[in-house]
């Protein structure tokens, strides 16, 4: 019994540091839905849509009626989008309610690849902070989304559970992609300010290192997350297990400092 228990140490390392990854990333997305609410609904009420800019200063444009839907639209779809999306990595939800697990799936799919595609449009249309580089690594983060969509779709529709899943947890990971740099940018100003940013541009290769944090390093961390829980190496699952850890820790230094420095201060101002 007893070496039964060590053998299964390291995969309960491993997935109680993804469960907490998970609460983390659950309480980030509760204030970032919050934020998106109230600062853009309050905005609207107060100061017009013209407000939002105080929020984004590429929200509204006078001139693009068009492009001023596009992002309502946007911001409206990310927070149905948010909060479905995590609701599918719930394994008790997706054991006793698998009609709503599929439909919210489906609803899940369109929402982000709708979501991705007009944030693509808005970047190109009307630009955004940061250079080429940083623009190709969230450009890169939505096609991720429509590519991983694709792929879910028809590994479900092919009954190959296995192949959905890990294309639905990618999905997941990119749809997620900007809420990650918000948490990952503001844990190093909290700890260790402007350091490697230019802060009157937003360029520099801290900028660059949080942008392939938030688009690329997921996936792969994702992939050695499911590589630990099959390989009989413990110090590889120990070791992805402390990773876990460490992320989760960033999350919450970042959103303490994403709240306090910009999501709060937007929703009082």
């Amino acid at each position: 019994m007893l070496m039964q228990k060590m053998k299964t140490t390291p995969n309960r390392l491993l997935e109680n540091s993804k469960k907490i990854w998970f609460i983390c990333l659950l309480m980030a997305q509760g204030c970032f839905v919050i934020y998106l609410i109230l600062g853009y609904a309050l905005t609207s009420v107060t100061t017009g849509l013209s407000g939002w800019v105080r929020l984004n200063n590429t929200a509204y444009v006078a001139s693009d009626p068009i492009g001023n839907l596009i992002y309502a639209t946007h911001v409206l779809l990310a927070v149905v989008m948010i909060i479905g999306g995590s609701l599918q990595l719930i394994p008790a939800i997706r054991a006793k309610y698998t009609k709503f697990h599929r439909y919210n799936g489906r609803v899940f799919v369109l929402l982000a690849c709708t979501i991705s595609i007009a944030g693509m449009y808005l970047m190109i249309v009307r630009g955004t902070v940061g250079n080429l580089l940083m623009h190709s690594l969230t450009m890169f983060g939505g096609g991720m989304v429509i590519l991983s969509s694709i792929f879910a779709v028809l590994a479900a529709r092919g009954r190959n559970i296995n192949s959905h899943q890990i294309w639905a947890i990618r999905l997941y990971l990119a749809a997620n992609g900007v809420l990650f740099f918000r948490l990952m940018i503001f844990a190093w100003f909290l700890t260790f300010g402007s350091l490697g940013i230019d802060t009157a541009t937003f360029t520099g290769p801290t900028v660059l290192a949080v942008s392939i944090c938030s688009y690329v390093m997921p996936l792969l961390i994702a992939e050695l997350v499911r590589y630990a829980g099959k390989t009989s190496n413990k110090v590889i699952t120990i070791a992805t297990a402390a990773l876990m850890m460490f992320i989760s820790i960033v999350f919450l230094v970042g959103l303490f400092g994403v709240v306090l420095a910009n999501w709060y201060p937007a929703i009082i101002g």
